[in-house]
């Protein structure tokens, strides 16, 4: 089941705020595809080439493992999508009812060694099923046959589309960091062009009030991942002083950007008390002692952020986001900080014992 838009789902926007359902879709379309394990690219036949070729590079530059077809009217094979077991049993029941068989159900046969011309050989799918062509992503005009009804997608690479994934063991200071976000270039069109995108990375982009703003962060698409703030104000009921324990989710895709809590970050345990959390699954603590532990002091807290896009300069990205991190100077306030606010919360807990 779908929704028109994210108004329509309870709890998903605020209380007469009609423009956030508008902008949570982008992240809603971005984490299906982020999960799917299959991805179709439908209605290619009104969208055209290009706005297929894009689409498709989009897709898997956000999801390099998931399988790709581009369909007209939804139509694909049952066993493109469930797997050849199921295909075959389409076509048992088929031949029992005294049906035609092979026919996959929208008109293709995937039998390579079948002469029937009832049977319908276009392969029009979206997938190259030329058996010596290597890349997936083929762009030659005289690779395979010439026949197949569909165009070889361009890749990502020709796009210009890649990733990178940030990562830091300091916290962000996060007025700096606040700064930053509120001169992140909100695009104005409507619709998705790489080449122009790749172009405004360079030049700068139209922003709303009609000014052009040059940013290492105009060609970014999608990014995502965890996120590490600073308190501002170590203070348990008018601060923030929450934020040290409190892992921040980062989801950015098209106009919509939000920073949410995501939890506790583990290193707010004691590492013995985190394996009751993992009994039976040993791996997952392994893997986050491993991959996630950034050090004794404080432990898994870190900047892990992933971004996609085209035309992106991943050093002046990584630059931005480096002046947001806390100074020596303050990294060193810090700690004094946390020292003396688990000194005061100490010595309320001894008050309220007595």
């Amino acid at each position: 089941m779908t929704w028109d838009s994210a108004v329509d789902r309870e709890n998903w926007t605020e209380e007469g705020d009609d423009c956030a359902g508008e902008r949570k879709v982008p992240e809603l379309l971005a984490e299906q595809v982020e999960a799917a394990d299959l991805l179709l690219i439908n209605k290619i036949d009104i969208a055209g080439p290009e706005q297929t070729k894009t689409a498709r590079a989009v897709a898997r530059a956000i999801n390099n493992k998931a399988g790709i077809f581009e369909t007209k009217f939804g139509e694909i094979s049952p066993s493109d999508i469930l797997g050849p077991p199921f295909g075959e049993k389409a076509v048992l029941v088929k031949e029992e009812k005294g049906g035609q068989s092979s026919s996959h159900d929208h008109g293709s046969c995937e039998d390579p060694g079948c002469t029937d011309s009832s049977h319908d050989h276009s392969h029009d799918h979206g997938s190259c099923e030329d058996p010596g062509c290597a890349d997936p992503d083929c762009e030659d005009p005289d690779c395979a046959d010439t026949s197949h009804s569909h165009a070889h997608s361009t890749s990502t690479e020709n796009l210009g589309i890649t990733n990178f994934v940030y990562k830091s063991d300091r916290p962000f200071n996060s007025p700096r960091l606040l700064g930053l976000l509120n001169r992140w270039p909100v695009p104005i069109k409507e619709e998705l062009n790489i080449i122009q995108l790749k172009e405004a990375s360079e030049e700068g982009i139209e922003m709303e009030d009609g000014s052009t703003e040059k940013s290492p962060f105009v060609g970014v698409l999608r990014s995502k991942g965890f996120c590490w703030l600073s308190p501002v104000v170590w203070d348990d009921q008018v601060g923030d002083s929450w934020r040290h324990d409190t892992a921040m989710f980062w989801s950015h895709a098209g106009k919509h950007f939000s920073i949410n809590t995501a939890g506790k970050w583990w290193g707010s345990i004691p590492k013995d008390t985190i394996k009751d959390y993992f009994v039976g699954r040993m791996t997952e603590y392994e893997r986050i002692m491993r991959e996630d532990w950034v050090s004794d002091e404080w432990g898994d807290r870190r900047q892990e952020l992933v971004f996609i896009g085209a035309g992106i300069d991943e050093d002046a990205i990584a630059k931005a986001l480096d002046e947001c991190l806390c100074t020596d100077a303050e990294y060193d306030q810090y700690r004094a900080d946390l020292q003396d606010y688990r000194k005061s919360n100490v010595a309320i807990d001894t008050e309220s014992a007595l």
